[in-house]
């Protein structure tokens, strides 16, 4: 009697778990108002690791407000009133959570939580928790293995891969005895099948240079999921971790990997975008120096309202904010430019519009444009900040087999493992003063256009440029001089948009002032005092924010 009873109760269990499964669920992004009651900074070490304190402290970046988590008893009580049956994510950075819940109507239970700031829908799953009634092809492009390209000048070395780091001299880096050792590399995407048994992971698998593997879109760590067919951020990877030498080798052989799942095949809604920052606040609390992101948004499945252009300004989306959070805590972000170009979107995509990233367009092996997104930002801004080579990009394909896709999916993280090579040579710069050294070092440094944005990056000049060794002078990471030496005319230009109000004055050698500006609104401009001035070597100096920036300028 006891035994049929309890078949009895399992069938029970087992109907109304089919029948929660059958109904739609809803996932809630529910921000908060306060932090009263969280943890203080002298529990840092309880929610950072001390490699994140110490990139922090290397780059001269406080601990805020927005490093402290999230108050554990808000998030009861919100689980509560909404009958939640998972708390999905957290984010500190914007104090706020998802959680996903069978009734809908439980949103006004919690708006009226006085804690509670806002509740925004961010999916809709038809058929239960992350199921979904739609099977829509893959947004990514398709690797064809039918063919491989061939290369110019000499692959002894990369393989088929080497006319793609050669056209940034990314193999200087290589030369000089960087390949990214010691520098962790976060890599945001959709799956990453086969990186796990293929022989050009082989390297990376058997060194223990994979540090940390997560689903964010799913409720398990899978990121090899092999029931997923695209392994897209397989192809991503190996373009930096791929490791055979005379067959393939990527732009960062040596680095070490943390593999996260933030994108959902299935289906495109907000919570990727959620997704995405816990993958960004993970990787921050790691210590991570670099994050390569070849997923971006624009359009959303109904009922969820799809961006705009207007929307491309790099404050409006949830994901551009946190990838410039993630550059504010000292953390270099590559993300792919998108693929619009030719299509009627036409523009990038987020989070390339970003202020702080470094976004990322395509172009093909002779360095014409591959129709990645066009820029410039809804506010003007120049977008791309540099391009690599993924028209024809050479990938480790589904079963390991080499073949030839498009997209910018692929230039990004080409470009983010020379970046972590480049970086690993001169430790000491900051991700800003690092980003500010690839443009400058890129082929449309002086002439930008909103195709190829600053061109393609140059990374033996960008090293030459670090140690002052190239005709482009920097001054202090914050303004650039060029040509040095001149003709008597040069050229100064600023990447920050703070910088106004900026005058300038030139010396001789004996302290003598040859020229003196007035007041320049426009923190670039062209001078031209040398034209008449004595063969030699003169004083700059520009005045600028109460700060004054001098560097010496030759005149031949």
């Amino acid at each position: 009697m006891i035994q049929i009873f309890s078949r009895l109760c399992l069938l029970a269990l087992l109907i109304l778990s089919n029948t929660l499964e059958a109904a739609p669920a809803y996932a809630f992004r529910v921000k908060f108002s306060d932090k009263a009651g969280t943890l203080t900074f002298a529990d840092s070490l309880s929610f950072l690791t001390q490699k994140s304190l110490d990139r922090r402290s290397f780059q001269g970046i406080a601990l805020d407000s927005t490093d402290l988590p999230v108050v554990p008893a808000y998030i009861s009580q919100v689980m509560t009133a909404a009958a939640a049956v998972r708390l999905h994510n957290v984010s500190k950075w914007f104090n706020q959570i998802v959680v996903i819940t069978y009734d809908s109507s439980k949103v006004l239970d919690i708006l009226a939580l006085p804690m509670v700031q806002s509740v925004k829908l961010v999916a809709r799953y038809p058929s239960g928790v992350f199921k979904t009634n739609e099977n829509p092809p893959s947004k990514f492009p398709e690797v064809d293995f039918s063919s491989s390209k061939k290369t110019r000048g000499t692959s002894a070395y990369y393989g088929v891969a080497f006319q793609q780091i050669d056209i940034m001299q990314g193999d200087y880096l290589h030369d000089q005895g960087y390949k990214g050792e010691g520098m962790d590399i976060a890599v945001f995407d959709v799956n990453f099948r086969f990186a796990n048994t293929c022989a050009a992971f082989d390297s990376m698998n058997t060194q223990g240079r994979v540090k940390d593997v997560r689903n964010f879109a799913r409720t398990h760590d899978s990121v090899f999921m092999m029931s997923v067919p695209n392994e897209h951020g397989m192809n991503v990877l190996g373009c930096m971790a791929a490791n055979i030498p005379g067959t393939y080798v990527g732009t960062a052989p040596n680095a070490n990997y943390h593999i996260y799942v933030t994108e959902d095949w299935l289906s495109e809604q907000p919570i990727e975008e959620d997704n995405w920052l816990s993958a960004a606040e993970r990787a921050d609390s790691l210590g991570v120096y670099l994050i390569n992101s070849s997923v971006g948004y624009n359009e959303f499945n109904a009922p969820h309202t799809s961006y705009t252009y207007a929307d491309m300004n790099g404050q409006n989306s949830l994901v551009v904010k946190a990838a410039n959070m993630s550059v504010k805590k000292g953390i270099f972000v590559c993300v792919a430019q998108g693929n619009e170009g030719t299509n009627p979107w036409h523009y990038l995509i987020t989070p390339a519009d970003g202020d702080s990233v470094y976004s990322v367009g395509m172009v093909n092996g002779s360095g014409m444009w591959g129709a990645s997104g066009y820029g410039p930002t809804f506010d003007g801004r120049t977008k791309p900040d540099g391009c690599g080579m993924g028209t024809g990009a050479e990938l480790i394909g589904g079963n390991c087999i080499i073949g030839v896709s498009n997209g910018s999916s692929f230039s990004s993280p080409m470009l983010c493992g020379s970046i972590a090579c480049l970086w690993q040579m001169f430790p000491n710069l900051t991700a800003f003063q690092l980003r500010r050294i690839v443009r400058m070092s890129s082929s449309q440094y002086t002439t930008p256009d909103h195709t190829l944005g600053y061109g393609i990056p140059n990374f033996e000049l960008a090293a030459a440029l670090v140690t002052g060794t190239s005709d482009i002078k920097n001054i202090d990471y914050t303004f650039t001089l060029y040509p040095n030496p001149c003709d008597g005319k040069f050229t100064i230009k600023s990447y920050d948009p703070a910088i106004e109000n900026v005058s300038y004055a030139l010396y001789d050698l004996q302290g003598n002032c040859i020229y003196k500006s007035e007041k320049l609104l426009n923190a670039n401009f062209t001078c031209a005092a040398l034209e008449n001035a004595k063969p030699g070597n003169y004083h700059l100096i520009i005045t600028a924010m109460n700060k004054q920036y001098t560097v010496g300028v030759s005149r031949r």
